[in-house]
């Protein structure tokens, strides 16, 4: 089960917005933001978080570069560097006799950059007569396999601060806060558990894929349940709104419970909270909550599933209990 409540921000506040629903859909859906995957009835590894717009520069003056920073709660926080457009430029070697030199251009001032995996690291190169994808990320810009297919091409515009390019040898991971593509290779990856032989490396094999591999936030974008942020602590991001303001409102206490009945047999599950969804240039955010169950397969059995708002009751009340002769 899940319910996906969407809710509107003023004045760092949420209100219940019942005109805009964020969809809840089986099947792969396309936004302006990326791609959502389905939702799929597992539970996550973690909460998945999203910020679906663009960065901008301070108070609208044009800027090389700014800071994104997304803090959810008082346990988790992320960084992401954003720049300007770049393209690298010859600053040594003529390609011929001697190898081409290459270095990153200035940035180019910019108002707005969209926090896309289009911006990040990856893309498609052709090597040695083959077209190369890089696996975390092929629809990304700036890999090159050789400088003289990187000479003036551009270079990402989103990069983590402790892995800037620096070299057209760099293999960076991509980062974003948008949904993370399905085809991208860190998702898999990250689910991994892997039990490693340092004394020979071909005994290293997969003890387990955890539930990370049904989150769908890049992995740096998924807060371990551990470190969720409680009921009443702030989700704030910065340089994502025109104004320079951040973007921010304090998680509301918000519970749901389910109530299943099969016949006469009855059982309550919590959902717990497992994305949390901002579009800061709307002022609307979406919380996911989810609950996975599982039971036996009865022919002819009668069976209905309730949603309820609060905190799961210690003991199924009365008022809960489908009347099944009254049923048509």
């Amino acid at each position: 089960m899940i319910a996906r409540p969407a809710f509107t921000v003023d004045q760092d506040r949420l209100s219940l917005d019942h005109e805009n629903p964020w969809p809840i859909e089986g099947e792969p859906m396309e936004t302006e933001h990326g791609a959502f995957p389905p939702d799929t009835p597992f539970l996550s590894g973690g909460v998945d978080l999203f910020v679906m717009g663009s960065a901008y520069a301070p108070n609208g003056n044009p800027t090389g570069e700014v800071r994104v920073d997304v803090r959810a709660g008082s346990r988790f926080s992320r960084s992401i560097r954003v720049v300007g457009d770049r393209v690298w430029r010859a600053v040594g070697g003529d390609g011929k006799k001697t190898p081409l030199v290459l270095e990153a251009s200035p940035p180019a001032p910019f108002v707005s950059m969209p926090l896309s995996y289009e911006r990040a690291f990856g893309g498609t190169t052709n090597a040695e007569g083959y077209d190369y994808s890089y696996p975390p990320n092929p629809a990304g810009r700036g890999l090159y396999a050789t400088a003289e297919a990187a000479l003036e091409q551009p270079l990402p515009n989103l990069e983590d601060y402790e892995h800037p390019i620096r070299s057209i040898d760099d293999r960076p991971e991509p980062v974003g806060t948008a949904p993370y593509p399905a085809d991208g290779s860190l998702r898999p990856l990250s689910a991994l558990e892997l039990h490693v032989d340092h004394v020979n490396s071909e005994n290293t094999r997969i003890e387990r894929i955890t539930p990370r591999f049904f989150n769908a936030a890049h992995p740096s974008m998924v807060i371990p349940p551990e470190h969720a942020p409680a009921p009443g602590e702030l989700i704030e991001v910065t340089s994502v709104r025109p104004g320079g303001a951040p973007f921010r409102f304090g998680l509301p206490d918000m519970a749901m419970h389910a109530h299943v009945q099969l016949e006469d047999r009855q059982y309550l599950f919590p959902l717990h909270l497992d994305q949390i969804g901002m579009l800061p240039d709307e002022n609307r955010v979406f919380l996911s909550f989810r609950t996975v169950f599982t039971y036996r397969m009865v022919p002819h059995e009668r069976r209905r599933t309730t949603l309820h708002r609060g905190h799961a009751p210690n003991s199924i009340p009365e008022s809960y209990a489908a009347r099944w002769e009254d049923a048509s």
